[in-house]
């Protein structure tokens, strides 16, 4: 009897470790993608926390119970977003002459990587991909190949983004010289969520409280716990010292109540 203190106590510790265990989701992020994952996250209630890394950038963890939930949810809002080259990230100044083959495989590249960072910036966009074919086309041949592209778009299921299919082919044929609007070719996909068993939401007030309380918190409860369960162990041993039981000591600690309150 007097052991049950102690032993639910310690379970409650146990409870609280398992709990309170977080792992990395992703790292090595700037502050603006990792305060768009936790946003996102917390929405689905999901608690997750943003940390500064001792290195370089942000790191974003969640409760290991979650993190398949978690990634299912980054990956239908196509979090975080995918880094984009620019033209000159592309282009810069190296000590090596490239040949002009190479600089036109570089120039397609870029303008890859240009039109599917601007489409990505439409709203409801998950992602976004753009394959631009240029011909090599020899300047003494009559027989000229067109120059092509094909864009992907896969967007969240919520936004018809078909009304848009006109807007985005003018934007790449505009965009590259020598494409016509009838060599741009666009496919949509709809993002669509893994089948999972989605948790039940938590109160506003709960799921604020659960948001605060980081792993250093948790680390402070789980000290003061067990600190707390320990006492409670040592406790029967210091009583039948004084030859008294849990009764007697409840009897007392009554008394003095009683004393305090006159």
């Amino acid at each position: 009897m007097t052991q049950r203190p102690g032993k639910a106590l310690g379970l409650l510790a146990l409870i609280l470790l398992l709990a309170g265990c977080k792992v990395p989701l992703y790292s090595s992020l700037n502050e603006q993608e990792a305060n768009e994952i936790v946003a996102a996250l917390t929405a689905e209630a999901i608690v997750a926390a943003k940390e500064r890394q001792e290195s370089n950038g942000w790191s974003v963890q969640v409760e290991e119970a979650q993190m398949g939930a978690a990634l299912d949810v980054l990956r239908t809002q196509g979090l975080p977003q995918e880094r984009y080259v620019s033209m000159g990230d592309v282009f810069q100044k190296q000590g090596l002459v490239s040949t002009p083959a190479e600089e036109r495989m570089r120039y397609i590249h870029a303008m890859s990587q240009e039109l599917a960072q601007t489409l990505r910036g439409v709203d409801g966009v998950v992602a976004a991909r753009v394959h631009v074919v240029i011909p090599a086309n020899d300047p003494l041949s009559d027989k000229i190949r067109p120059s092509s592209a094909a864009v992907f778009i896969k967007h969240r299921p919520d936004v018809d983004l078909r009304l848009l299919t006109p807007a985005v082919k003018d934007l790449v044929a505009h965009s590259i010289e020598g494409l016509t609007h009838d060599q741009v070719s666009l496919s949509l996909f709809e993002a669509r969520m893994l089948p999972r068993a989605v948790p039940a939401a938590l109160p506003q007030p709960a799921l604020k409280v659960a948001g605060v309380l980081n792993t250093q918190t948790t680390t402070i409860l789980l000290g003061l716990l067990l600190t707390g369960a320990l006492c409670l162990m040592l406790l029967p041993g210091l009583l039948r010292r004084r030859g008294m039981d849990w009764r007697d000591f409840v009897q007392q600690v009554a008394a003095n109540k009683k004393k305090a309150a006159r």
